[in-house]
């Protein structure tokens, strides 16, 4: 998680001297007659892409598409997920003869597609047979929890602006809507007639209903990122009116969602395009997202810390240490951008990380955003881990071995009301999960990256 920098006192007899902070374009020079300010830029890093082979689900994004271009490759994700269920359904007059339909809607923000809108494609929809492992990944075999002979439900869909039958576009999104089969709308709602127990936890329910496996029909050209996945159950009621005629009124609910709480899983399939091969064969650093490769680091940390030490004599104090790594797009036709965030973890605790839902701690973790006015990511909370490293006897390369791979922030925005900041705006972080969208990819320039350590030290005569 960011922090706050705060000035660091440095206190001697009879002077107070207080360190800059965040300093990075000022050189060697004397506050005062003793206090020295130290800027080195001199330390140089390597690294190198690596296949990132397989993600582990920890959003209820869900990527479907299929698209090949000669500058990035081919992607295709099918996806499988459980549901959550409401706790409570109407029952009131409801027989399951008054069920109707059964209608499942994928909800796609404005933007979140790559690929030609234009283009129809299709989707089938197989009913799981058995609940999801967990923890699942993104190279997840779905063979043996359908059955490719139960195909309930399939539809064409397009993702342009012009409403057709199975796709709307409403405030700026874009709905796929599926019909379902009646016959388990209704074996849905006897579910919880029969026991409501049911409907009680998401445990319960994938236990009478473990989901739906959504996969790629036919047609390349396009992937979407879903962001909301909801079944609609479609029902009636049958009254008599105060005149005394029959009246039927019809009723929807929507009563199950991808939630949380619930295992939602992308099951990707990327083979790189031989032109960005090339690119990695010519020792250029290619990141690509999701499941597809990262960027690992050999962060200069014995360098930086022999040259505090060599420097820093009796008395010093570390202002600073910032990571800066400059990036550019590759060239391509579909519109493939950066990625806008990036995690930054010691290798060793990659996995363990995302397992635990951890949150960066600025020691051994740390994620920056993608500067579009400095064409960079900037990591300027590096100061934690430098003071960590001083308290080893030794360091090892495990304790500077970095990998950097695309996430996703989860945030909630809270609004201030405090007397001297009313009307300002805080973001909290409450998870951090690997990327999972539409593709992106980029070429890191660690050759041109810049580490800047700042620190102070007193010039005594003592």
């Amino acid at each position: 998680m960011k922090h706050l920098s705060f000035l660091t006192a440095l206190v001697i007899p009879a002077i107070l001297f207080i360190a800059c902070d965040n300093t990075t374009n000022i050189g060697p020079s004397l506050v005062g007659d003793q206090m020295q300010i130290i800027v080195d830029s001199t330390f140089v890093i390597t690294g190198k892409s690596v296949e990132n082979k397989r993600i582990q689900s920890r959003t209820i994004t869900q990527i479907l598409g299929s698209i090949s271009a000669k500058e990035y490759g081919s992607l295709t994700s099918d996806f499988v997920t459980q549901f959550m269920p409401a706790a409570t359904i109407d029952t009131t007059n409801v027989q399951v003869e008054n069920i109707d339909s059964l209608r499942l809607i994928f909800r796609i923000p404005e933007g979140d597609i790559i690929g030609d809108s234009l283009v129809p494609m299709g989707l089938n929809i197989y009913p799981l047979n058995k609940e999801l492992p967990s923890p699942i990944y993104s190279d997840f075999d779905p063979e043996g929890y359908y059955d490719p002979n139960d195909l309930i439900s399939s539809s064409i869909y397009k993702c342009n602006t012009l409403a057709v039958t199975d796709t709307t576009k409403v405030s700026g999104q874009k709905y796929i809507l599926v019909t379902l089969p009646n016959t388990l709308a209704q074996k849905l709602y006897t579910l919880y007639i029969e026991n409501p127990e049911n409907y009680a936890t998401p445990q319960n329910f994938t236990k009478v209903f473990p989901g739906f496996y959504v996969s790629n029909s036919y047609g390349s050209g396009r992937v979407v990122r879903i962001a909301q996945s909801v079944m609609r159950l479609h029902y009636h009621k049958n009254f008599v009116n105060s005149n005394g005629n029959d009246t039927t009124v019809n009723y929807i609910g929507y009563y199950y969602g991808v939630q949380p709480e619930v295992i939602s899983n992308n099951v990707i399939k990327y083979s790189m395009s031989e032109s960005l091969k090339q690119k990695v064969e010519d020792g250029q650093n290619i990141i690509v997202a999701p499941a597809g490769r990262d960027i690992e680091i050999e962060f200069p940390a014995p360098q930086i810390i022999d040259t505090y030490k060599s420097q820093s004599g009796n008395m010093a104090v570390v202002n600073t240490l910032t990571f800066s790594i400059p990036a550019e797009s590759i060239e391509n036709n579909y519109n493939i951008t950066l990625p806008s965030t990036m995690l930054m973890i010691l290798s060793r605790d990659k996995d363990k990380f995302f397992v635990e839902n951890k949150i960066t701690d600025d020691v051994t973790s740390f994620f920056a955003t993608y500067n579009s006015t400095t064409k960079s990511y900037d990591f300027s909370e590096m100061r934690a881990y430098m003071m960590d490293l001083l308290k080893k006897e030794s360091i090892t390369p495990e304790d500077y071995t970095f990998t950097l791979t695309p996430i996703t922030l989860e945030t909630t925005t809270n609004a201030s009301t405090s007397y001297y900041y009313y009307g300002t705006t805080t973001e909290t972080v409450n998870a951090i999960v690997p990327y999972t969208g539409t593709p992106t990819m980029a070429n890191l320039l660690l050759d041109k990256s810049k580490i800047v350590l700042t620190f102070s030290k007193q010039n005594s005569n003592f």
